[in-house]
């Protein structure tokens, strides 16, 4: 059994520290890329704005874990005794914001499907229910956080022994619903967006180059996995708080800048490629898709079909556009000779 010694100062505080700011340079450098790669485009639209203030919220966040660590977060309580609340009031801001942010994060990757995808009104209300049910299932762990202690809020912090709180039990058991909802999130928006895409007239390379970019949320479940499992810290009161949460907040900043990253990932393929090949004849990219998923099919003139090879001849369409240039060009297009005339087509602006 590990004995910890009161004369060596836990090294817990600077190497979150240094993970956490890492993740951070890397989601500023891919959001800000993100960023650039739409207006390029000229798409930046509102899952970039809800993107932009998720980052704010996570740099918040890592900031107000930066100065809890100056206090002492990370150490032991015997090693900071005048500085224990302020650690645990700064401990439980740096998660409120993380919450925020990653819950913003997956809204906006919700609002980038359904501008990407415009697909069955069905799929859109799924879609639409589901951000509304992450905003009310995060907000709820924020109120939790800060009513837990009715009429005396700074009690979380700084118990005075007398306080009428809650059983700590409750934020652990609505943490662990919460972090579970998020996890099937991350699966289900993985699992969507490949279903969708895999049904789309592409040839292999452009599905599995589909599947990969928008599948990458797996990668924030399995942190966010992790983060559930960390929960049980709340379940049981421990003697050493400002130690005792050091995993819980790595793996929920993880989580976070996961989500920001994966999520923007897909819309910063434009930068990839040469502007001479960006645009159509009408001054647009164009791709039209063959999909088993639009409501009713179009006109003909609407269609690719064998007379109209070229990507000059696609035909703009009406409101399906996507939010940013992550397919293929149409070489990756299956050829659709021999199709019937019942076939449904979508058109995805890119």
């Amino acid at each position: 059994m590990a004995v910890i010694s009161r004369g060596l100062p836990d090294d817990s505080g600077p190497r979150l520290l240094r993970e956490i700011w890492a993740l951070t340079a890397l989601s500023i450098l891919i959001v800000t890329l993100r960023v650039i790669a739409k207006n390029r485009i000229q798409k930046f639209a509102w899952d970039d704005i809800l993107m932009i203030l998720a980052l704010l919220c996570a740099i918040v966040g890592s900031s107000l874990i930066t100065i809890g660590i100056k206090y002492g977060f990370g150490q032991h309580v015997w090693e900071i005794q005048r500085e224990i609340p302020t650690v645990i009031m700064y401990d439980y801001l740096a998660q409120t914001f993380g919450i925020i942010g990653g819950t913003l994060g997956r809204i906006a990757f919700i609002v980038f499907i359904v501008g990407l995808l415009g697909t069955r009104r069905l799929y859109r209300a799924i879609l639409w229910t589901l951000a509304g049910m992450q905003l009310v299932t995060n907000l709820v762990l924020v109120i939790i956080l800060f009513v837990q202690c009715p009429g005396h809020a700074s009690a979380i912090w700084a118990p005075s022994g007398e306080d009428n709180c809650w059983d700590v039990r409750v934020q652990a058991y609505y943490g662990y619903y919460q972090g579970s909802f998020n996890s099937a999130t991350d699966l289900y928006l993985a699992t969507f967006s490949t279903c969708i895409f895999w049904n789309l007239n592409l040839r292999l390379r452009a599905k599995l180059g589909l599947v990969a970019l928008l599948g990458l949320g797996v990668f924030a479940m399995i942190a966010s996995i992790i983060k559930v499992a960390e929960t049980r810290v709340f379940a049981h009161p421990d003697d050493d708080p400002t130690v005792a949460t050091v995993s819980y907040d790595r793996w929920l900043f993880i989580e976070i800048y996961l989500v920001i990253i994966t999520a923007s990932i897909p819309c910063i393929r434009s930068l990839l490629r040469s502007s001479n090949e960006r645009y159509t004849a009408s001054g647009r990219s164009v791709y039209e898709l063959n999909s088993v998923y639009v409501e009713a099919s179009l006109p003909d003139s609407r269609r690719i079909t064998p007379s109209t090879p070229r990507k000059a001849d696609a035909r703009i369409s009406d409101g399906t556009e996507s939010t940013d240039e992550i397919l293929q060009w149409n070489d990756d297009i299956e050829h659709l000779d021999g199709q019937s005339a019942s076939t449904k087509s979508t058109h995805i602006h890119v």
